[in-house]
């Protein structure tokens, strides 16, 4: 159950990190308002996150919740809040100004480790700045992806560093005027949103189909950002070693200060202890004169006291102050100075007191020095010191705040930076010559520390960052035109699938109308490789013939000559006839096909003309299954023509044959009755009686041709009949025509040729053979026709051979083609030859034109017996 409750508030993982950045500055904002510590850092050890941070933190968080469920103008109304903060919080820290901003919102409920109370660190000011920039581009354009991505890159490597700083105990340096370690959980906060953000980025990304390459640059430019802080860290701790190393020198440098003001001190006081040894000072002002110019000597000596043996104060200088305190006062019995005292008897050696309130006002220190007589002590020298003048004078450090104590208690300082910096950047030193236990810390200021710090990481730091946007850009802009060519490629190569799978020719040009390219029906059509036709023009695949006669159309109607080349393309658009015009072309093996050829052109995106496209639908096929559907119908016309002249001839037949019996029975009847009257020896008379005889045989034998042609309106059964007798049945239909036109019909045929055939039909080719050698020769000078029938090759062989003008070379091809003639309108349909090949061809025969004869001689050729 929670983890369906938590899915439903958080289904994306940046929501989630958004929401605990909201936790833990509404967790710092309450702890402010009720004044809770622990609400504000977390741990006593740690320093707090200032109220505004924590503020602007809940605000960057809202806005990425609200922006991710498409609150677009909440979310960057969130990030122009939390820059506005960010950017007057920064520029306080190089003006030295106070808006009052800091402490707008609530009254500091405590300072501990704030050089600028309720301040935002500058760190902290750029990072929440560059949160709110990273919001605000939260589109997802190639620009905001950049800015969001470098902006957000930089809060995490920031953040990151200030985690590790307090894991690994190293000193971040955190902005410009702090110089501290952030507060842990602020570097937390920046490291979440940082990763929302990114991880927002991603989501909207993989929700617009982004493949994992265009990831790359992204990749490459938060690596690049990180590598570069991760070099600036170490270049700063660089700095901050040498910045240790100075103030350590500083620190050894007071030490030796102490040495060399209280060495002389010491020794002069020594000098003047064996003066009382040897009985010098036989009385106060002997002893007076010597102290005055010890004090003269010594700067910052308030007194200078001879104790004797038994510790009591004898001798004081100089007499003020209150010195009538001192004279007769037993040091032993003095808490202040009892111990050091007996240290000094004990080791007979010179020491120095602890800082004391002195009798005479104010604080100091005692320096004790031992008379020694036969090596027993037998008095003591102290000299009273004041404290601030002397360390002040001894601890002078310019750039430098020197804080000494003693035991842990402070004697002076001088540092008002906070317990955070010094304990980033201090370096203690103990004193502990003449048994003293001073311990010196020295801290640089932030002046100091900027002087002796390479300005090489901010330089790294902009160069890298440059160098990693730069890089990375150049990176998605080669994954991006890596992207493209594929696609590019997917698309020309679906392009060249469809072109190729689809059954028309598509040829393309380039603007001086050169092919470029073809597809594979153009080739499977046309029998060229891609390659011969590249680099060509068009114009070879068209028939010459067409192209100059299209040309000529054109340049009459344009009134200007036209060049094969773009010139003659243009002028077909001007002309029109680049719409589904009617084209031959010519494949490489020299075969003419029929298309219907569409040219169009080619435009870039300037409207300029950059090439061509010709799309062409060969119809050679298409028009050669109109051929035989039109043959087909007009065959049928035809057997229906002839089956009705069949039916006719019959009745024709039978209606003449009747007369013809009886007057073939009358002509019988005539010469008998002449031959009983003696008149069939008239030569006269029988030869008129021969003369009927013959006329009648003759229409007999029309007859039987017409008879013949009425079995046509079916296919009877092949007969064995002589080929002399087929002959002569085709001949009595035209012999009167060829004798009447002058023309000479002669035939000459082998004996006893037999074929098994339909007579009507091979009557028909011969009858349709002869017809069209008729109109060949009727008006030639020498008319003759000749039938001959011969065993030719297995066969019989029967042709036709006519003294005409010939058939001529260009249409020997065309002749058998069904509807072409040669003949005037009316006189043909064209149809004669190639009915006449189709007879030949059912019965297993050949029909056609012998070439290598001198004259015109067609040939049927039909298996033997």
């Amino acid at each position: 159950m929670y983890l369906v409750s938590f899915s439903k508030y958080f289904p994306k993982l940046h929501n989630f990190f958004a929401f605990l950045v909201f936790l833990v500055g509404c967790t710092v904002l309450i702890g402010w308002l009720i004044n809770a510590p622990l609400m504000i850092k977390f741990h006593p050890a740690l320093p707090g996150m200032v109220f505004n941070t924590a503020l602007c933190l809940t605000i960057l968080s809202l806005g990425v919740i609200f922006s991710d469920r498409d609150y677009f103008k909440i979310g960057r109304l969130c990030a122009i809040l939390a820059m506005f903060f960010g950017a007057v919080t920064y520029v306080q820290y190089p003006l030295g100004l106070d808006f009052g901003i800091d402490r707008f919102f609530i009254k500091l409920a405590f300072e501990d480790s704030m050089p600028f109370p309720g301040r935002m660190a500058a760190t902290s000011a750029i990072a929440i700045m560059l949160l709110g920039l990273a919001l605000f581009f939260n589109k997802t354009t190639l620009m905001c992806q950049f800015v969001r991505t470098t902006a957000a890159s930089l809060v995490l490597g920031t953040g990151l560093i200030g985690m590790s700083g307090h894991l690994f105990r190293f000193n971040a340096q955190y902005g410009w005027g702090s110089f501290t370690r952030s507060a842990l959980h602020t570097s937390i906060c920046f490291v979440f949103l940082a990763l929302a953000l990114l991880l927002q980025l991603k989501a909207r990304l993989v929700a617009q189909e982004y493949s994992r390459k265009l990831f790359r640059p992204f990749y490459v430019l938060i690596s690049g950002v990180l590598t570069t802080l991760a070099i600036m860290q170490l270049l700063l701790l660089k700095d901050f070693q040498k910045n240790r190393a100075i103030t350590e020198i500083r620190a050894n440098a007071i030490v030796e200060n102490f040495d060399s003001t209280l060495n002389p001190l010491k020794k002069a006081l020594g000098r003047m202890a064996r003066r009382f040894t040897y009985q010098r000072y036989d009385s106060y002002k002997s002893w007076e004169i010597d102290a005055d110019s010890y004090l003269n000597d010594f700067g910052g000596i308030r007194r200078i006291t001879w104790i004797d043996k038994n510790m009591i104060t004898k001798w004081v200088y100089p007499m003020n102050n209150h010195y009538e305190r001192l004279l007769g006062m037993n040091i032993l019995a003095q808490p202040e100075t009892n111990e050091i005292v007996k240290w000094v008897i004990a080791n007979k050696q010179a020491a120095l007191s602890g800082v004391i309130e002195l009798k005479s006002g104010g604080q100091g220190f005692l320096l004790f020095s031992p008379i020694l007589k036969d090596d027993k002590i037998d008095g003591l020298l102290s000299v009273a010191i004041v404290a601030k003048p002397f360390f002040e004078e001894v601890a002078n450090a310019p750039g430098y705040y020197v804080k000494i104590t003693e035991d842990g208690r402070e004697i002076i300082s001088n540092n008002p930076q906070s317990s955070g910096y010094s304990r980033e950047w201090s370096f203690q030193k103990d004193y502990k010559a003449l048994n003293a236990k001073w311990n010196v810390i020295v801290t640089p200021n932030p002046e100091t520390i900027l002087t002796n710090s390479s300005i090489l990481p901010a330089v790294i730091a902009a160069f890298g960052v440059s160098i990693s946007v730069l890089l990375s850009l150049a990176l998605m802009f080669y994954v991006r035109s890596r992207a493209s060519e594929r696609k590019m490629k997917e698309t020309l190569d679906w392009q060249e699938a469809g072109l190729d799978s689809s059954p028309l020719m598509m040829i393309q040009m380039d603007q001086n109308s050169v092919i470029t390219s073809v597809n594979k029906a153009t080739e499977l059509y046309l029998g060229y490789e891609e390659q011969e036709l590249v680099g060509r023009t068009p114009f070879m695949l068209g028939d010459h013939a067409d192209a100059m006669e299209l040309r000529g159309k054109m340049e009459s109607q344009l009134k200007r000559s036209l060049s094969l080349d773009q010139d003659y393309l243009e002028a077909m658009f001007e002309t029109g006839v680049n719409l589904s015009s009617e084209r031959v072309f010519t494949t490489k093996s020299g075969q003419r096909r029929s298309v219907i050829a569409t040219l169009s052109r080619v435009r870039d995106e300037d409207g300029k003309v950059i090439g061509y496209l010709t799309v062409a639908e060969d119809v050679t096929e298409k028009k050669e299954k109109e051929r035989l559907l039109k043959e087909q119908a007009e065959k049928i016309i035809v057997s229906s023509r002839l089956a009705s002249l069949g039916e006719m001839a019959a009745g024709i037949a039978h209606e003449i044959n009747n007369p013809l019996a009886v007057m073939g029975g009358y002509i019988s009847v005539l010469r008998k009755n002449l031959n009983q009257k003696g008149l069939g020896q008239d030569v006269e008379i029988a030869r008129r009686v021969d003369s009927i005889d013959a006329m009648i045989q003759r229409i007999a034998k029309i007859v039987r041709g017409l008879r013949s042609y009425a079995h046509e309106s079916h296919h009877g059964e092949l007969e064995l009949i002589d080929v002399e007798q087929i002959i002569d049945d085709t001949l009595a239909f035209c012999y009167e025509k060829f004798k009447t036109d002058g023309i000479k019909l002669s035939a000459r045929i082998q004996p006893g040729l037999k074929v098994k055939c339909r007579p009507y039909q091979i009557s028909q080719v011969l009858l349709n053979l002869l017809n069209n050698a008729h109109d060949a020769v009727v008006a030639a000078p020498v008319k003759e026709v000749l039938i001959e029938a011969e065993v030719h090759q297995g066969g019989v062989e029967i042709s036709v051979t006519d003294s005409g003008p010939g058939v001529p070379a260009e249409l020997r091809e065309k002749i058998m083609q069904p509807f072409f003639t040669t003949k005037e309108v009316g006189k043909g349909v064209g149809l004669g030859l190639s009915i006449s090949q189709g007879i030949m061809t059912a019965h297993d025969g050949k029909f056609y034109l012998d070439k290598e004869s001198l004259q015109t001689r067609f040939v049927l050729w039909l298996p033997s017996v």
